[in-house]
Formats: C-alpha cells, structure tokens, sequence
C-alpha cells in the first residue's frame, strides 16, 4: 500500500475526528449549563416573513413566539433546545388575507398551529468574545416542522451573550442572549400547495424569514 496515501487517509481521519468532537468555549466567565428561555421582557421576540411574487409582494410577521436553550459554555456546539411559533399570531396587515392564512388551503393553523424548530446541535461555530459579551456565529442544525411536516434544516445565525450588569436587569434578571437568522423555505417542502394558481403568481414558491429572538439565563436543566 502507497505510504503517502496511508498518510493521507491519517490526516482526514484526524480532521473529521476534530470536527466530530469540537468543543468550542464561549470565552466569558459563566460556569455550568445555562437554560436560556424566549421572553419579551428582554426584546420583542418575532419573525419576519416575505413573499416575493410577480404580482404581489407579501410582508408580515409572527410575535406568538416561545422556547427554551440549554447552553454549556465550554461546548456551544452542544447547544440544545426548542422554538415554537403560534400561527394564529402571523399577520400581514390585511385582515382577510390573514384569514386566508390561516386556513385549510394555506397553514392550516387549526389542525397545525405550531410551527417548530427543534436544535439538536450548532456547527461551523465561531466566537468572538470582549469583557462582558460574546458574539456567536454558526449553523444551528434540527428538524423545522410546519404544515405537520418535518424537515431537517441547518439555519445561519448570529448570536450574542451579554452577561448581567445593573443594565440589564432593568429589564429582567440572568445573562442575556439575543439570536438572529435569516433563511428560506420553500412551500413545496411542506405540502403547501394554497388555492389554485396563486402560488408562483400572487405569493412566491419560496419565502423568506428573518427572526430575531431574545431571552435570559436560568441556572440548572430544561
């Protein structure tokens, strides 16, 4: 056997395995696991979507946001956790269009009115810390459920860990965590197939979602 391919099948070996067992730190001062939970009290948790088609284009938003993280900062890519969107509360500013929505032909919100991501871990992970915060960049990688189907997804984001100060807890208690991401999603995916010829001309076969979300530490397990 070729000895320079012995060596190189070595060093793959040794990069998947660091890629496979990277533990990368968070670079700040927090000891322990850290259960991170959604609250408005922080910032205004929501998600804005677009549909882009040619004959109109859509704005609106969800706020019926709620979740839970589990972090261990000496292991972010370890990261767990949940997040749920109520549809009930996506708006688009125009009350029927939102009935519509809402209904059988489109999200179905009342046989699925939970969308979800459920995070199973992060990758590509990066941190950049100072003396009071860390700036996180990565994938977060899970299973996004809608329109009762579940695909696995990695989605962008970029994170910031802002430990309590005397600032901070003006607004609420334990070390602060802001999350933003942008990504698509088609509508075939999901089995959205909405009333008959308006995907594609009225309301775009892909959408595009920017959330921002914000919650605050509690010590101990989800």
């Amino acid at each position: 056997m070729n000895m320079r391919w012995i060596i190189g099948l070595f060093f793959v070996g040794c990069i998947t395995v660091q890629q496979v067992w990277a533990e990368t730190a968070l670079g700040l001062p927090v000891e322990g696991v850290q259960t991170i939970v959604l609250r408005n009290e922080v910032g205004k948790n929501q998600i804005r979507f677009v549909s882009s088609a040619p004959l109109e284009e859509i704005h609106g938003t969800a706020s019926g946001i709620s979740g839970a993280l589990k972090l261990d900062p000496a292991n972010l890519e370890g990261l767990t956790g949940k997040i749920e969107v109520q549809v009930a509360s996506m708006e688009t500013g125009i009350e029927k269009r939102d009935e519509h929505l809402h209904s059988a032909d489109w999200l179905d919100e009342k046989q699925f009115p939970v969308i979800g991501f459920e995070i199973a871990g992060l990758k590509d992970v990066s941190v950049e810390a100072g003396e009071d915060r860390a700036v996180i960049k990565g994938l977060a990688m899970g299973t996004f459920s809608l329109h009762g189907v579940a695909k696995e997804m990695e989605i962008p984001f970029e994170a910031t860990y802002l430990l309590a100060s005397e600032q901070t807890k003006k607004r609420a208690l334990g070390d602060f965590f802001v999350v933003k991401g942008e990504f698509e999603i088609a509508l075939k995916d999901f089995d959205i197939a909405g009333a008959r010829g308006l995907v594609g001309n009225r309301v775009g076969k892909k959408i595009d979602l920017k959330t921002n979300f914000f919650g605050s530490t509690i010590r101990g397990e989800m």
